[in-house]
């Protein structure tokens, strides 16, 4: 096992340790807008895994589409939706 496949094994555990951690986090939460960070984290470990991959175009997509469209229109919902 050479120095960068041992950095990488590396990154992808702390990643995946991350994503499980906010999607766990997500679900337990109490509060919705925190359960919209903790989506946007988990989205965005996604896009690291396709980093990893080399797959530097879904990469983007992830991060646009989801973590910039998905979660802010979430966000927005919420703020707009809240009662006091």
């Amino acid at each position: 096992m050479t120095v960068e496949t041992a950095g990488y094994t590396v990154l992808f555990y702390g990643m995946a340790v991350a994503a499980v951690f906010f999607a766990v986090a997500t679900v337990i939460s109490r509060h919705i807008f925190r359960s919209a960070v903790y989506l946007m984290c988990v989205l965005l470990a996604g896009a690291g895994f396709y980093l990893l991959l080399g797959a530097e175009f879904l990469a983007g997509v992830q991060v646009l589409v989801y973590v910039g469209g998905i979660v802010v229109l979430l966000a927005f919902v919420v703020m707009l939706t809240s009662t006091l």
